[in-house]
């Protein structure tokens, strides 16, 4: 006998789980995680390079992990911003000041190991200078942190006479900054940047997910207003995420001269806060603020090691390779897109 509940249980239309399947179920966990996107991209990129030659995954893996560690601490800073609906450019230039900062301190009796926390304190300064510009004066970040570029770019220039250094050396703190980061595979100094990065990954990310800032950093990039209507001090927030982007900077510099030892004053080129912005991008990182992670920042930042590294190990030339990063970042943020629209879709089942 057929009870009333089955009645109507069968006279109903399927619910939205029943018709989605088991494929669907596996497609909505993937898109749960908005890295899951760009980490495709990256296993796809590592494979085919493989196949292109055998070396990719095995010789070149210090050269990646260097150089992923080197656009990874820009862009996860710039990951923090711009989730405040901010930017910084003038990130390749504090990378490149904050070292002749400690170099400077070290000239006058100031042992390295203190001359670099006060030129990393340095560094956060200048974030310090680009937020206040930004919040307190109203100039957009974009025209604060240029004219911060040219300031810093023209002041090393200047004071070190256009003149490279020999970088200072202090047992055990070179190696913890990965001395001997680009000689062949041989100890911990060879991922020593990598690491760095990951621990700034792990601290922001918690941060960022797991504390009242993080939140109130959220907040402010979805909705100024609101954010500031419910007691939020926005411009307090902002000019925090400019120091962590300023420190970061200086300690991806830091790292730099450590792992080359020399401190030269044109390694700060401008591409490099390109590709850390690029990074963060295609990692999921909004540019109008309010949304970002910064694990999809550090795959993002793989992504263009891979590419960058991997190009002319398959016989790309310069031009070629500028040809084949451009079009896949724009394909990976494209991807991007459609992929938060697929996730946007499964969540209203």
């Amino acid at each position: 006998m057929v009870t009333k509940e089955e009645k109507i249980t069968a006279g109903a239309p399927p619910s939205p789980k029943a018709e989605t399947g088991p494929v669907a179920g596996v497609f909505r966990v993937l898109l749960r995680f908005p890295e899951s996107s760009i980490a495709i991209v990256a296993i796809v990129i590592a494979i085919v390079f493989q196949l292109k030659n055998a070396g990719f995954l095995t010789a070149l893996v210090p050269v990646l992990l260097s150089a992923t560690a080197l656009y990874g601490l820009i862009a996860i800073g710039e990951s923090m911003l711009m989730i405040t609906g901010e930017i910084d450019l003038s990130a390749a230039k504090v990378y490149s000041t904050t070292p002749f900062i400690a170099y400077y301190l070290t000239q006058a009796g100031v042992p390295f190991g203190l001359a670099a926390l006060l030129a990393l304190a340095g560094a956060a300064l200048i974030g310090m200078v680009n937020g206040i510009i930004t919040v307190r004066f109203g100039v957009p970040s974009l025209i604060a942190t240029l004219g911060m570029l040219f300031l810093l770019n023209g002041l090393t220039l200047t004071v070190s006479h256009s003149e490279p250094v020999v970088t200072p050396s202090a047992e055990p703190i070179n190696t913890f900054l990965g001395e001997g980061q680009q000689q062949p595979i041989g100890g911990l100094a060879t991922y020593s940047g990598f690491i760095w990065l990951m621990i700034a990954m792990v601290v922001l990310t918690i941060v960022l997910r797991r504390t009242r800032f993080g939140m109130h950093t959220i907040s402010v990039g979805s909705n100024l207003l609101a954010a500031r209507e419910i007691g939020i001090r926005a411009e307090r927030v902002k000019i925090a995420n400019f120091m962590i982007m300023g420190f970061l900077a200086g300690l991806n510099g830091l790292i730099e001269i450590t792992a080359s030892g020399s401190t030269d004053p044109s390694m700060g080129d401008n591409s490099l806060t390109l590709y850390g912005i690029a990074a963060a991008v295609i990692g999921g990182t909004s540019l109008f603020g309010g949304s970002g992670t910064l694990v999809g920042a550090v795959i993002g930042a793989f992504v263009i090691s891979s590419l960058l590294n991997g190009l002319p190990l398959v016989g790309a030339q310069q031009t070629e390779s500028d040809i084949i990063v451009g079009i896949a970042i724009v394909i990976a943020i494209i991807l991007n897109i459609v992929v938060n629209r697929w996730r946007e879709r499964i969540a209203r089942l």
